[in-house]
């Protein structure tokens, strides 16, 4: 049984309060995040809401492996690394989506396109760097 160590949890709180924020925002405030970015008015609202709900459930999980003492290392690593599996896949399709609709976004929504890929990409870092201490 090996323990769950400092920066691996660090790393697992990190993604949950990024996911509790935007899980909230994406669920109760859509339509304020909408008009904040400025977004066309063909996004499916159902979509975001979705994602937002998926995203609450990376929170359950954060929140069951900091406050479960009884799980280590072991009980957690497949769900941790298809936690951590899923940044690249968002990344990819963020970057994808935004140079098929460049011409049709604002900049208020590119510029938060921008952010979501630096934060996402700073928590991949922080997790595989977490794993790395966690392994060795």
């Amino acid at each position: 049984m090996t323990e769950i160590k400092k920066i691996t949890k660090i790393s697992i709180l990190a993604y949950a309060i990024v996911c509790l924020s935007f899980a909230v925002l994406l669920i109760f405030f859509l339509d304020f995040w909408i008009v904040m970015v400025n977004m066309p008015t063909y996004l499916n609202p159902f979509h975001p809401r979705g994602f937002g709900g998926a995203l609450l459930v990376v929170v359950l999980f954060a929140l069951l492996v900091l406050f479960n003492k009884d799980w280590d290392w072991e009980k957690i690593k497949v769900a941790y690394m298809v936690l951590y599996s899923w940044l690249p896949i968002n990344i990819f399709l963020e970057v994808s989506l935004t140079a098929i609709y460049f011409p049709t976004l604002s900049n208020e929504f590119l510029s938060q396109l921008v952010m979501d890929v630096i934060l996402m990409s700073s928590l991949l870092v922080l997790g595989i760097y977490s794993y790395m201490k966690q392994r060795g």
